[in-house]
Protein backbone atom coordinates (compact mmCIF):
# COMPACT_ATOMS: atom_id res chain seq x y z
CA UNK A 1 0.00 0.00 0.00
CA UNK A 2 1.41 3.28 -0.84
CA UNK A 3 1.77 6.04 1.80
CA UNK A 4 -1.35 8.39 -0.29
CA UNK A 5 -3.77 5.95 0.14
CA UNK A 6 -5.06 2.80 -1.73
CA UNK A 7 -4.74 2.24 -5.09
CA UNK A 8 -5.54 -0.18 -7.95
CA UNK A 9 -2.13 -1.93 -7.53
CA UNK A 10 -2.92 -2.61 -4.03
CA UNK A 11 -6.16 -4.91 -5.21
CA UNK A 12 -5.58 -7.97 -6.91
CA UNK A 13 -6.59 -8.59 -10.39
CA UNK A 14 -9.89 -10.95 -9.76
CA UNK A 15 -11.03 -8.52 -6.91
CA UNK A 16 -11.03 -5.49 -9.64
CA UNK A 17 -13.33 -8.21 -11.89
CA UNK A 18 -15.53 -8.52 -8.98
CA UNK A 19 -16.19 -5.18 -8.59
CA UNK A 20 -17.35 -4.33 -12.23
CA UNK A 21 -21.25 -4.75 -12.16
CA UNK A 22 -23.54 -5.05 -14.83
CA UNK A 23 -24.48 -1.82 -15.12
CA UNK A 24 -20.79 -0.54 -16.03
CA UNK A 25 -20.78 -3.21 -19.39
CA UNK A 26 -24.24 -1.59 -19.85
CA UNK A 27 -22.97 1.99 -19.93
CA UNK A 28 -20.61 0.64 -22.70
CA UNK A 29 -21.44 1.19 -26.66
CA UNK A 30 -23.14 -1.35 -28.50
CA UNK A 31 -23.47 0.28 -32.31
CA UNK A 32 -20.78 -1.25 -34.42
CA UNK A 33 -17.93 1.17 -35.07
CA UNK A 34 -17.84 2.09 -38.97
CA UNK A 35 -14.26 1.40 -40.23
CA UNK A 36 -13.96 3.12 -44.04
CA UNK A 37 -11.68 0.71 -46.78
CA UNK A 38 -8.99 2.71 -46.30
CA UNK A 39 -8.13 2.09 -42.76
CA UNK A 40 -8.72 -1.83 -43.49
CA UNK A 41 -5.40 -3.98 -43.59
CA UNK A 42 -4.10 -7.34 -43.73
CA UNK A 43 -5.68 -10.45 -46.38
CA UNK A 44 -6.22 -12.99 -43.15
CA UNK A 45 -3.04 -14.17 -43.44
CA UNK A 46 -0.91 -14.00 -40.35
CA UNK A 47 2.54 -12.61 -42.61
CA UNK A 48 -0.38 -9.33 -44.19
CA UNK A 49 -1.43 -8.87 -40.09
CA UNK A 50 -1.49 -4.91 -40.36
CA UNK A 51 -0.25 -4.97 -44.27
CA UNK A 52 -2.99 -3.22 -46.79
CA UNK A 53 -2.79 -4.86 -49.69
CA UNK A 54 -5.59 -3.83 -51.35
CA UNK A 55 -4.10 -0.34 -52.32
CA UNK A 56 -3.23 0.95 -56.08
CA UNK A 57 0.49 2.53 -54.91
CA UNK A 58 2.67 -0.03 -53.30
CA UNK A 59 5.51 1.50 -51.52
CA UNK A 60 8.98 0.59 -52.96
CA UNK A 61 10.51 -0.70 -49.38
CA UNK A 62 7.31 -3.30 -48.90
CA UNK A 63 4.23 -4.41 -48.77
CA UNK A 64 2.28 -1.48 -47.71
CA UNK A 65 -0.04 -0.25 -50.59
CA UNK A 66 -2.42 3.04 -50.64
CA UNK A 67 -5.08 4.52 -52.27
CA UNK A 68 -3.16 7.91 -53.65
CA UNK A 69 0.04 8.47 -54.59
CA UNK A 70 0.09 11.37 -51.82
CA UNK A 71 -0.82 8.33 -49.06
CA UNK A 72 2.26 6.23 -50.55
CA UNK A 73 4.35 9.33 -50.44
CA UNK A 74 3.78 10.48 -46.35
CA UNK A 75 4.16 6.86 -45.72
CA UNK A 76 8.18 6.65 -47.23
CA UNK A 77 8.83 9.50 -45.58
CA UNK A 78 8.03 8.68 -42.39
CA UNK A 79 8.75 4.85 -42.51
CA UNK A 80 11.64 4.08 -45.00
CA UNK A 81 13.05 7.73 -45.33
CA UNK A 82 16.68 7.48 -44.36
CA UNK A 83 17.22 11.22 -44.13
CA UNK A 84 14.60 11.82 -41.63
CA UNK A 85 15.69 12.81 -38.09
CA UNK A 86 14.42 10.08 -36.02
CA UNK A 87 13.17 12.88 -33.29
CA UNK A 88 10.76 14.67 -35.79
Amino acid sequence: SSHFGSSVFDVPPSSLLEQSSKADCERMPTAAMEITEAAKSGDGTIINVGIRTTGTFKCQDCAQKFDTEKAKQLHWKFIHDPNRHQED
